[in-house]
């Protein structure tokens, strides 16, 4: 099953890691999958059908394993789960950008991934300066 190809290739990249850089490990494996595998991730990527468990699984699992990367960040439940939807959204639109060839200019699409990743967590940190 694809989600659990994904949910295994974060977790592979965030094991050992903490705070930023077990972030930075999942976004990267997040487009890695996507740019190995693009045809499977777009056949799961929605929210999951309580009719498909395992599906439901492994989302569980992967939301489970975001939420514990993100324990660092001091968030209230609530900011955690919102932090889950927006690194999710970062690492899919980047995803599909890339795969719709929308980058073009002449930059390292992984450094762009990385800055945007750690603009992201700046901002986490200082959710409540």
């Amino acid at each position: 099953m694809s989600a659990q190809q994904l949910r295994r290739a974060i977790t592979e990249a965030s094991a050992g890691r903490s705070g930023d850089e077990a972030i930075q490990e999942v976004a990267a494996a997040y487009i890695g999958f996507v740019r190995k595998h693009p045809g499977l991730y777009e056949a799961f990527f929605h929210a999951p059908d309580r009719q498909e468990p395992q599906l439901v699984v492994e989302s569980t699992a992967a939301l489970d394993l975001l939420l514990r990367l993100l324990q660092p960040y001091t968030l209230s439940e609530a900011e955690a789960l919102h932090a889950v939807r927006g690194l999710r959204s970062l690492c899919h639109g980047f995803a599909s950008m890339g795969e719709k060839g929308g980058f073009g200019m002449n930059f390292d699409p992984d450094e762009s991934l990385q800055l945007s990743v750690t603009a992201f967590l700046t901002g986490l940190q200082h959710l409540h300066s």
